[in-house]
């Protein structure tokens, strides 16, 4: 069996229902334990030019899943599919990042909801 591996996927949204949609998204197919919605603003250049935006910041708390067949990456996978199939933006911020310590029970809980 693969060995849980707890990670924390972030990603924004054009608004508020966008984030929730992704949210609700993931949820329902188990592919996090938890979903966090900040409003953020963020400055950065597109196309050449700067651009100042209010976003909603989506903290996916969610599960790394190493197969021994193509070493794929389950859930992240999944994740990214979803947030591109629910995401407005042209070249969504997706990332992950490996959670290398965290209270035993939380991180339990959070393999109990992934079904990790």
């Amino acid at each position: 069996m693969p060995a849980f591996k707890p990670v924390v996927i972030t990603t924004t949204a054009a608004g508020r229902e966008e984030a929730e949609r992704i949210g609700r998204a993931l949820l329902e197919r188990k592919l996090a334990a938890c979903v966090q919605y900040e409003d953020i603003v963020s400055e950065y250049v597109w196309l050449g030019e700067l651009c100042r935006s209010a976003e909603v910041r989506v903290v996916i708390k969610s599960a790394e899943v190493r197969v021994v067949i193509k070493s794929a990456r389950r859930h992240y996978s999944a994740v990214e599919k979803i947030i591109l199939a629910h995401n407005s933006y042209d070249c969504p911020q997706i990332v992950m990042q490996p959670i290398q310590r965290g209270l035993r029970a939380y991180l339990r809980w959070m393999e109990a909801q992934l079904g990790a």
